[in-house]
């Protein structure tokens, strides 16, 4: 089996199921290695996702069957739909309360920013490094907050987050400094 033959069969089964027009064939990924073949399936519609995992589960299990190994992700693009700051609990960090979308599924994420990455927020805004929230703090950290989870959904593969699975993130003071490097905001200064 060649990486276009195994395709072909994961496409005409998701065809078959009627999930052609959920997938977001752009981000598709179907690789051969000397073990085996890795399959990622991208929807629009995050309600698809268990036909599909379904489809490759059941696609999978028949290449085993045969000698042949298939590991793979079913994954969704979800947008950021909405960022607010949780209600403050006693002496914690900020949390935020993140709304996603995809397709016709929503779903609701958590996200708490640690003690180094609150502060590492505040100095960014004091010096002026944040320059386009102005002075405001909480549009800063959901400005970083939003950019953050963005960054989460972005990565394919192996490494893609879930948030159906896995609703909490920690945005820690590492993650900041990526941010504060690689943001959109600071590409076009």
């Amino acid at each position: 089996m060649t990486t276009t033959e195994l395709e072909k069969v994961i496409k005409d089964r998701l065809g078959a199921a009627g999930l052609s027009d959920s997938l977001d064939e752009r981000q598709d990924q179907y690789l051969e290695f000397p073990d085996g073949f890795f399959a990622e399936v991208v929807l629009r519609d995050g309600s698809r996702l268990p036909d599909a995992q379904r489809i490759l589960k059941g696609v999978k299990e028949e290449l085993g069957r045969q000698g042949t190994e298939l590991s793979g992700v079913v994954r969704a693009i979800w947008e950021v739909v909405a960022v607010r700051m949780a209600p403050p609990e006693s002496g914690a960090f900020p949390r935020f309360i993140v709304n996603l979308r995809s397709g016709s599924r929503d779903c609701t994420v958590t996200v708490d920013v640690t003690g180094l990455a609150f502060a590492g927020i505040l100095n960014a805004i004091r010096g002026g490094s944040l320059r386009e929230y102005g002075n405001d703090e909480n549009a800063a950290l959901v400005g970083i907050v939003t950019e953050f989870v963005r960054l989460e959904l972005s990565y394919g593969g192996e490494s893609s987050w879930d948030p159906l699975l896995r609703p909490q993130l920690e945005l820690n003071d590492s993650a900041l400094q990526y941010l504060m490097i690689h943001s959109p905001a600071k590409a076009g200064q």
